[in-house]
């Protein structure tokens, strides 16, 4: 399936607003994961994290809230609202925290806006621990409209939490051997795996530094593949074929060779984990017209599920260096490539859409157009990756996407022309 690079649908960000390659800076901003609310006028709760001071969430009658969750329990201090008609019209309303979404505690209560501006107002209070918090509105000051709670943005401020420390490091042998893991030997030839475990206890599969030449054909839920040195001998080095709850972690790809599409990963289905993996110079031969990817999904009649959940987390894919993009040097295209149903000149399978995923922690080296492209996918943080290499851009995110989040903390090559797409200030989800 030959894939075409194209430009992002989005106004591209400049490189100054994320680290240029140095230690990311402590930010107090805490990244919210998805809102909701009681109620809405057609204009929802989405509206109210989206970067955009022109969309809104609104609701009519007094005790109508909006609810926004932090993702994990951290420390809160403050929150800013930037308020529909904020300059001609005060609005009332009350803060509250919650660790567990059922418990709420009141820490401002009947505060006011300040009826002057149309930006963001910063509310402090007490510090507290919370994964949620909630604005209880009480309407406002409008003679006409007195009854209506309107937002258009809004940030939460805090101590960010730690990510804990990592509990494998990268490549093969990264990751202990479990008890009950079935080894894998060298293997002259593909090898296919048709059984999995349970969700609890997903069957792991283990080759110890083993090498297995011709790929990994996954086919069965609930499956981990670990410590294998992957010599693809051709188009792709694993292949997860819809399924479900699957972890790819630790291993080394290399020899993916085409033509057509190359692949260090491709995987359709959900709940797929994507962690500690290294893709270094990993393509064979003259690539010619192919394209080169570290990691591939999308949706069509043939593989019809749209992956939700996804972790892409602590990989490195970098190399051969490319920065005049010559066709003859097998570089990698992208480190990611996703797109939705209807996307990319593709057709079928699930309507329903990707969403909820996090790419964290990976080193990227050089790319062409853009090294992750997103056309599609919903609620994606995007956060503390490593850009090493050089291209056009960072992002390409397309117009079919909500909520995809780019977080200032990741560090990025001087040699990227541009971010590609909306800085969200902090850091993002651990």
């Amino acid at each position: 399936m030959k894939r075409i690079l194209s430009a992002a649908l989005c106004v591209c960000a400049a490189i100054s607003s994320v680290a240029l390659l140095g230690p990311p800076a402590t930010a107090a901003t805490l990244p919210i994961t998805t809102a909701t609310a009681s109620s809405d006028d057609g204009n929802g709760p989405a509206n109210a994290i989206d970067g955009n001071l022109s969309t809104r969430w609104s609701a009519a009658g007094d005790g109508v809230w909006i609810r926004f969750d932090l993702g994990s329990v951290t420390t809160v201090d403050s929150v800013s609202l930037a308020w529909y008609d904020g300059d001609s019209r005060r609005a009332t309303f009350d803060v509250q925290l919650s660790q567990d979404g059922t418990a709420w505690s009141t820490v401002l209560s009947r505060a006011t806006s300040s009826g002057t501006t149309l930006s963001l107002e910063r509310y402090d209070f007490a510090d507290g621990p919370a994964r949620y918090v909630r604005i209880v509105g009480h309407g406002n000051s409008s003679p006409d409209s007195a009854k209506w709670t309107s937002i258009t943005e809004v940030t939460v401020s805090g101590s960010p939490s730690v990510p804990p420390p990592p509990t494998q490091t990268l490549g093969v042998g990264g990751v202990a051997t479990p008890a009950g893991a079935v080894l894998v030997p060298s293997q002259n030839s593909r090898y296919k795996i048709t059984s999995g475990g349970t969700a609890a206890a997903p069957k792991v599969y283990d080759c110890q530094g083993n090498t297995i030449r011709g790929g990994v054909l996954i086919d069965a839920d609930n499956v981990v593949i670990q410590n294998c040195r992957v010599n693809a001998e051709q188009q792709y080095g694993i292949y997860s074929d819809n399924n479900t709850n699957v972890t790819i972690q630790n291993n080394d790809i290399k020899g993916v060779k085409g033509p057509g599409d190359l692949n260090a990963i491709t995987f359709f289905g959900n709940g797929h984990k994507i962690l500690y993996n290294t893709a270094i110079n990993f393509v064979t031969g003259d690539p010619g017209d192919s394209h080169t990817d570290f990691i591939q999904t999308w949706v069509s009649n043939s593989h019809p599920i749209a992956s939700d959940d996804v972790q892409i987390r602590f990989n490195k894919a970098v190399g051969p260096a490319n920065p005049d993009r010559d066709n003859s040097i097998p570089s990698i295209h992208q480190f990611l490539m996703a797109e939705d149903y209807g996307r990319g000149g593709n057709s079928g399978g699930n309507t329903d859409g990707m969403r909820n995923w996090i790419v964290a922690d990976n080193e990227v080296g050089d790319s062409w157009n853009q090294a992750i492209k997103v056309d599609g996918p919903d609620n994606v943080s995007i956060t503390r990756n490593k850009f090493v290499g050089s291209s056009t851009r960072v992002m390409a995110v397309t117009s079919a996407s909500t909520g995809v989040k780019f977080y200032s903390d990741n560090q990025i090559s001087p040699d990227y022309g541009s971010v590609g797409t909306t800085v969200t200030a902090g850091p993002g989800p651990a």
